[in-house]
C-alpha cells in the first residue's frame, strides 16, 4: 500500500437563475463551474506512531495530527457499529460532530485559536475520514492529504461544497483502495454517497444548506430545485462564460432581509418580479435541454439568442429587487458594449457576474471584453459552467 495515491476534483458552481426567488418557493437552476478543487492522499510508510499530514495551503493549513486518538475516539467495531460508510443518512450527525469536536481539542492545541475556515476544514476533514473510513472495519496507517482549490472562499462558486466533496469522494476512494485496490470510476450509486456526505459536511459550515450546492459539485452539469424538494439532475451542455469578479464583497443575509423588506411593503409587485423569475428559470432549463440534443448551427444560434434574452432579463428582475450594484452594472455595460449578455450570479450587491459567450462570437470580441474589464480593476476567468461532477484521476 506504501506510496498509493488517490487524486480527485470536484467542481465550484455557480446560479445561472433563481437567486433571491428561489427563497419565495420558485425554481433556480444551478450550474456546475469549471474551476474545481483537487485533493490529493498519498499512503506513506508505516511509523510506531502514525499520523496524518494535513496540507490545505488555500486555508493556509498545514498540520501533522496523530492518528492513534482520532482511531480511538471516531473509529467505531463491528459490534458498536450503528451505520456504514455508505449510509451516510444514518449517522447521528450531532453526536458524530460533537465527538469529531472532541478530538480536534484533545490533539491540536489551540484548536479555537484558528481561523473560522481553517477550523471547520478541519472538522469537515475529520467528520469524513471517521465517518466513512471508520465505519469501514478497515485498517490506516500514515498518509498526507493535500487539497488546493481555484476556487475563492466566500465569493458564492460553492467553494465549501467542491471541498467537501472532494475530502468525502477521496475518503471513499481510500475504502476501496484498502478493501480490493479497485479504485475505478465511481458509479451512480457512489456519487449519490458522496453527495450525502458531503450534505453533512456542509452542515458544519452552512447550518441548514438546500442541498443544491453539494449536489452540483457531485454531478456536475445542470441542477433546478424548489425550497423544500430534493435536486433534480438535468441535461445541459458546456457553455463557455466569463466570470467575472467584481472584488466587492456582498453581505447574503443583508441583500436577503433588504428584498424580505421590500416584498413587505410592495406584496404583489415583488410577488410579479419573483413569477417572472421562476419563467425564466423554466424556459433556460427547456432551452438548455434543446441546447443539448442538437447539433444545427442555426438552432444553435436561436437557442443562444433567447439565452441572452432570458439572461439579460433575469438581471433585471433582480436589479429591480435592489440586489445589483453599481459595479455590477459597470460589468453589464461593458458586456454589452460587446454584444454579450451578462447577469448577476449569487445574491448580488456585489460578488461575481457572469457573461455569455456563444460560438459565434468572435474570439478578438471576447479578448477585447476580457481587456477592458481587467484594465478597469476586475478579476476576470474564461471558463465552462455545466462540465463534470467530482472525477478520479489516475
Amino acid at each position: 500500500m506504501e506510496g498509493k495515491m488517490i487524486k480527485i476534483s470536484a467542481p465550484g458552481k455557480v446560479i445561472l437563475h433563481g437567486e433571491h426567488s428561489v427563497l419565495y418557493g420558485k425554481t433556480a437552476l444551478a450550474v456546475s463551474l469549471g474551476l474545481r478543487s483537487t485533493v490529493i492522499i498519498k499512503v506513506l510508510a508505516p511509523t510506531d506512531n502514525p499520523k496524518i499530514h494535513v496540507y490545505f495551503p488555500n486555508m493556509d493549513l498545514d498540520e501533522t495530527l496523530p492518528l492513534k486518538p482520532i482511531i480511538e475516539q471516531l473509529f467505531t467495531t463491528s459490534i458498536s457499529r450503528k451505520c456504514s460508510w455508505n449510509e451516510p443518512t444514518k449517522i447521528d450527525h450531532e453526536s458524530h460532530l460533537k465527538k469529531v469536536d472532541g478530538v480536534l481539542h484533545m490533539i491540536r492545541p489551540g484548536f479555537d485559536d484558528l481561523l473560522s475556515n481553517q477550523r471547520n476544514s478541519l472538522r469537515c476533514f475529520m467528520y469524513a475520514f471517521g465517518g466513512i473510513f471508520g465505519n469501514s472495519g478497515l485498517n490506516i496507517s500514515d498518509f498526507s492529504i493535500k487539497l488546493t482549490s481555484d476556487l475563492t472562499v466566500g465569493a458564492g462558486t460553492g467553494s465549501s461544497a467542491s471541498f467537501s466533496v472532494c475530502i468525502c469522494a477521496a475518503m471513499l476512494q481510500l475504502v476501496k483502495l484498502k478493501d480490493s485496490e479497485n479504485v475505478g470510476d465511481f458509479s451512480v450509486e457512489e456519487k449519490n454517497i458522496v453527495s450525502t456526505w458531503a450534505y453533512n459536511c456542509e452542515k458544519i459550515t452552512h447550518g441548514a444548506p438546500s442541498g443544491v450546492d453539494n449536489t452540483t459539485c457531485t454531478h456536475g452539469s445542470l441542477v433546478s430545485f424548489k425550497k423544500g424538494e430534493d435536486p433534480l439532475l438535468l441535461p445541459s451542455p458546456e457553455l463557455r462564460v466569463l466570470l467575472v469578479d467584481s472584488r466587492v464583497g456582498r453581505e447574503t443575509s443583508r441583500l436577503v432581509a433588504a428584498v424580505k423588506v421590500l416584498h413587505g411593503r410592495n406584496v404583489a409587485a415583488v410577488d410579479h418580479i419573483m413569477e417572472a423569475m421562476n419563467h425564466v428559470a423554466l424556459k433556460a432549463a427547456e432551452l438548455l435541454k434543446k441546447l443539448s440534443n442538437t447539433k444545427s448551427k442555426e438552432d444553435i444560434e436561436a437557442i443562444y439568442k433567447h439565452l441572452h434574452e432570458l439572461w439579460e432579463m433575469n438581471h433585471c428582475l433582480l436589479a429591480s429587487l435592489g440586489v445589483s450594484h453599481p459595479v455590477l452594472e459597470t460589468i453589464r455595460s461593458a458586456a454589452r458594449d460587446h454584444g454579450l449578455a451578462c447577469k448577476l450570479t449569487g445574491a448580488g450587491g456585489g460578488g461575481n457576474a457572469i457573461v455569455l459567450i456563444p460560438p459565434s462570437t468572435e474570439e478578438s470580441t471576447v479578448d477585447a471584453l476580457k481587456t477592458k474589464l481587467m484594465n478597469s480593476g476586475f478579476r476576470v476567468t474564461d471558463t465552462l459552467v455545466g462540465g463534470k461532477g467530482v472525477e478520479i484521476h489516475n
